[in-house]
């Protein structure tokens, strides 16, 4: 399938053949317009009700779990998060993530999905009690991958994003390390077929305005000439994203950084102008020195204490 961009258009599909892997990325024209509309997340954040738990019950079921240096595990409570307080979510009346947990009890949810109740508030419930319960529990992450990819496969997009991780770390990383430097060409057809799935996921939660979502299929396509175009378009949205959006501070400091020097870079080669290029030049020394006066802080903090 070649590759090919409406760029007239208000909606810009960008679809490009990767290893035989299909990505499609709906994005809109960087417009004074579309950047009001541009990200479903973003632009419908409500105040939706979430119960009110104590400290002292969340380490009583989670201990200190929560508190997690995974970096899946916390853009995934990022991501649950955002899809609750988002309107035009499809699970806006579901009560999933850990304030319900809480709330209601591990036994109520666990006593749910015995009872065969596969909604997905039970799906993802569970599976979080299993990712971050402090109890000791066998095949703990098996189980949650389980109950995580169910949940996927029933529209629910932080799933997507969850269980597209663990595959692209699991089965993908070290096979495109090992891959031939010019086709990055997959090595058998499972993989292959692992790949599609995982860019359909990527996309499911790109095209919801997930920036993490939108950096992953943008640092895909920028690995081969033929879709390097492609690519950056997608890093410069997700750039966008990460900066309207104060929910992503501290979260994607590298992605974003990684991003704009990928446009410093290649830029020129994929028809950029010096002007634009220059803005992300700018962009990555705001972000770089920002980062130094935070350390900065964070040493004299320590030596007042």
């Amino acid at each position: 399938m070649n590759t090919f961009i409406k760029s007239a258009l208000t909606v810009v599909a960008l679809m490009a053949s990767v290893n035989n892997v299909c990505a499609v990325v709906e994005i809109k024209e960087p417009t004074a317009k579309n950047d009001v509309d541009q990200s479903v997340i973003y632009n419908s954040v409500s105040r939706k009700f979430s119960p009110e738990v104590t400290l002292d019950i969340v380490q009583e079921i989670f201990g200190h779990n929560l508190d997690t240096n995974d970096t899946t595990l916390r853009t995934l409570l990022l991501a649950i998060g955002m899809d609750h307080t988002t309107n035009e979510s499809p699970n806006f009346k579901s009560s999933i993530g850990i304030p319900f947990i809480v709330d209601r009890g591990p036994g109520y949810w666990v006593k749910r999905l015995n009872a065969g109740d596969h909604e997905i508030e039970v799906l993802v419930n569970n599976a979080l009690l299993l990712l971050f319960t402090k109890e000791v529990i066998p095949k703990a992450k098996e189980t949650a991958f389980q109950l995580m990819e169910a949940a996927a496969d029933r529209g629910y997009w932080p799933a997507s994003f969850y269980v597209a991780e663990n595959n692209l770390v699991k089965y993908l990383a070290a096979e495109i390390s090992e891959s031939s430097p010019l086709t990055n060409e997959m090595k058998s057809s499972s993989i292959q077929i692992i790949a599609k799935d995982t860019m359909s996921r990527y996309n499911e939660c790109a095209k919801m305005g997930f920036a993490p979502c939108q950096y992953r299929i943008g640092f895909w396509l920028v690995g081969t000439k033929k879709t390097l175009k492609d690519g950056l378009e997608v890093l410069r949205l997700s750039i966008n994203t990460t900066m309207k959006d104060s929910r992503y501070s501290g979260v994607l400091d590298d992605a974003l950084v990684l991003a704009a020097r990928e446009i410093v870079f290649n830029g020129e080669e994929a028809g950029l102008d010096f002007v634009v290029r220059e803005e992300y030049t700018k962009l990555i020394k705001h972000q770089l020195s920002a980062r130094s006066q935070d350390i900065e802080k964070a040493k004299l903090s320590q030596q007042s204490n």
